[in-house]
């Protein structure tokens, strides 16, 4: 009788141990900001800050010391770029602890701010039914023109010798098989960079194609019905500088103009 009360007190005290030791960990797992006035006014923090904890289990305590806070939201001259009002006044976050694992629950934070949930979850707070914060609109930067290592002039001649047989290639439309995109059109596609680096990786290329660093045509189970084409990953280079020169096709055009 004595060791069934005493495993059973035992069990409780380690539940006890475990229950208490869970929330003090759970109480650790937190950052302090302070928010601004006009924010909490309109309770904008006990609208998010519980989607936050949910998404991430990190507590966001909202300061009401001045002295002494992990990072500072609001309209500031510095920080990271997190959300704007309607009337474009843009809200940022401002790191103030050097704490390793406070930064880290921060970077959580602010990620989480960013993110498309985090987006959405902001934009869906409106007042008597009225939005009130939207994401920030970012300037869109120009991308630099990419430099192609590659000789176009090889590239050209590599793809007049082997690829004309299926695709348009160069100024001459009547080229190639009907069934196959040409080369502008295919250089007018988002993803055409991709498409041409590694073109030989796919079918009907995969079994006609070697690349004479990484890969021999044909298989056992699909052999190549022609002479292999013979390639190297230089070739490859010269044929995407080659193709990114050209003019990219209208495809609003019709079919053999240019």
């Amino acid at each position: 009788m004595f060791v069934k009360i005493s495993r059973c007190l035992m069990g409780l005290f380690f539940g006890f141990f475990f229950i208490v030791t869970a929330a003090e960990t759970n109480d650790n797992n937190q950052i302090s900001v302070e928010f601004p006035e006009e924010l909490l006014m309109i309770e904008f923090e006990k609208y998010i800050l519980p989607r936050f904890k949910f998404k991430t289990q990190i507590k966001v305590l909202v300061s009401t010391d001045n002295k002494y806070y992990d990072a500072k939201l609001g309209i500031l001259p510095s920080g990271l770029e997190v959300f704007s009002d309607l009337n474009g006044f843009v809200y940022r976050l401002e790191t103030k602890t050097t704490d390793p694992e406070q930064l880290s629950r921060l970077e959580k934070f602010a990620n989480w701010l960013t993110s498309d949930s985090g987006i959405r979850t902001i934009e869906d707070f409106s007042i008597q039914g009225i939005q009130v914060f939207k994401a920030v609109e970012f300037s869109e930067e120009k991308e630099e023109a990419e430099i192609f290592d590659g000789d176009m002039a090889a590239g050209l001649g590599l793809s007049q010798k082997h690829c004309k047989r299926c695709h348009v290639v160069d100024d001459n439309a009547f080229a190639g098989i009907d069934s196959t995109p040409s080369f502008h059109a295919m250089r007018s596609f988002d993803d055409w960079q991709e498409r041409f680096t590694a073109f030989w990786t796919v079918s009907p290329h995969l079994n006609v194609i070697s690349i004479s660093e990484v890969y021999q045509a044909g298989s056992k189970t699909v052999p190549t019905t022609i002479a292999p084409i013979e390639l190297s990953l230089n070739d490859i280079d010269d044929i995407l500088a080659y193709v990114a020169f050209i003019e990219p096709k209208d495809l609003g055009k019709p079919i053999n103009s240019w």
